[in-house]
């Protein structure tokens, strides 16, 4: 027998587990046994904290266990611990998010046109402007008819009642139940305020809750206060969680009673002189509208507060004709009844007279 085998001695047999026991975890598919017991349910070993799984690995002297440093995947449709899956959530990049998406057919930002884009198709004259034509602003507003829910955005807004329970239902449903119960944490809103929860199953990374104010019939000027801060409230925390795109919808114009072009022409006063003071903060603002009565409405006033070309205000039959060019000149000024000039004379060596039509 060699000198090593009469120090280390015979080796023994392996006993076999006893009655009853339970065989330990292999390496390969488990943590080292030396990191504690381990709870296929949990996140690390029992007595690890997340955070630390690495540096006990580190320290037992063997290859830290990889899934403990990954976060334990969570099943929205499932889960009921809105916390959990919240913070899940914001663990994921983009591309990861997609999977939770309660919709395959999501609409990204970029497919979304900006203003400038949209406002090629509209043949509507603006005589007077309310604000200067500004490009930049122009790329940072849309119109867009459709579903909210679909939008990839940073967050879309809801609009409800104080309790911020019965509210927008297509929003809930998309969302799953988790939305509603981080709501009932909430509590209450205040009319022209906004609260702000996580997405979950939507596209939108978050949801911005608010208030709007009930108008039914001619608005006040206190109502149309309320109106413009909700818009207000609601930009606010977008700035306060360094958010670069939204989605509003008609807020308030629903079964809130208030008037449809009434409440444009806050909306777009709002969201004009906020973007004039913020524009390099955010990327896009999205109108979204889901009746066609809304977005014939927003088409005809958007070049208003957005204009994206010059608009010379059209003369008024009567106005005082313009001075004579060196080629042409009028032969008689506009008549008292507002009817044009018979005939249109042109100078020159030729003398040749244009005949014009009188209307």
């Amino acid at each position: 027998m060699s000198l090593q085998s009469r120090l280390l001695g015979a080796p023994r047999p392996w006993p076999g587990p006893s009655a009853g026991a339970t065989r330990t975890r292999s390496s390969a598919c488990g943590p080292p046994a030396s990191l504690g017991a381990y709870d296929s349910g949990a996140r690390t070993p029992a007595g690890v904290g997340a955070g630390g799984a690495a540096a006990v690995g580190r320290r037992a002297g063997v290859r830290t266990w990889a899934p403990l440093a990954m976060a334990a995947k969570v099943d929205l449709s499932t889960s009921t611990d809105w916390k959990e899956a919240k913070s899940f959530l914001k663990g994921l990049s983009d591309k990861q998010r997609e999977e939770h998406y309660f919709c395959r057919d999501f609409i990204r930002l970029k497919k979304i046109p900006t203003w400038k884009e949209t406002a090629k198709g509209i043949t509507a004259k603006v005589e007077e402007p309310k604000y200067k034509k500004d490009k930049q602003l122009n790329e940072k507003i849309s119109l867009f008819r459709g579903d909210i829910t679909k939008l990839e955005v940073d967050a879309i807004v809801n609009a409800g009642e104080w309790g911020l329970l019965a509210v927008d239902g297509c929003i809930h449903r998309a969302a799953g139940p988790l939305l509603t119960d981080e709501c009932r944490t909430l509590q209450s809103c205040e009319t022209g305020k906004a609260k702000i929860t996580c997405g979950y199953r939507l596209p939108a990374k978050y949801v911005i809750h608010t208030v709007g104010p009930i108008a039914h019939g001619e608005p006040s000027a206190s109502q149309a206060a309320e109106l413009r801060s909700c818009y207000l409230s609601s930009l606010d925390l977008l700035l306060e969680h360094r958010l670069r795109s939204a989605a509003f919808p008609c807020i308030s114009t629903g079964v809130f009673g208030y008037p449809n072009e009434a409440a444009a022409e806050v909306v777009l006063t709002a969201l004009r002189e906020w973007l004039e003071q913020h524009k390099d903060k955010v990327d896009r603002l999205i109108i979204c509208v889901f009746l066609e009565k809304d977005e014939n409405i927003y088409r005809q006033r958007l070049p208003y507060y957005f204009p994206v070309g010059m608009y010379p205000a059209v003369p008024t039959l009567g106005c005082p004709c313009p001075a004579p060019t060196s080629r042409f000149s009028l032969s008689s000024a506009f008549q008292p009844d507002g009817t044009p000039p018979p005939t249109l004379t042109r100078t020159g060596k030729k003398g040749l007279a244009l005949r014009v039509a009188a209307h």
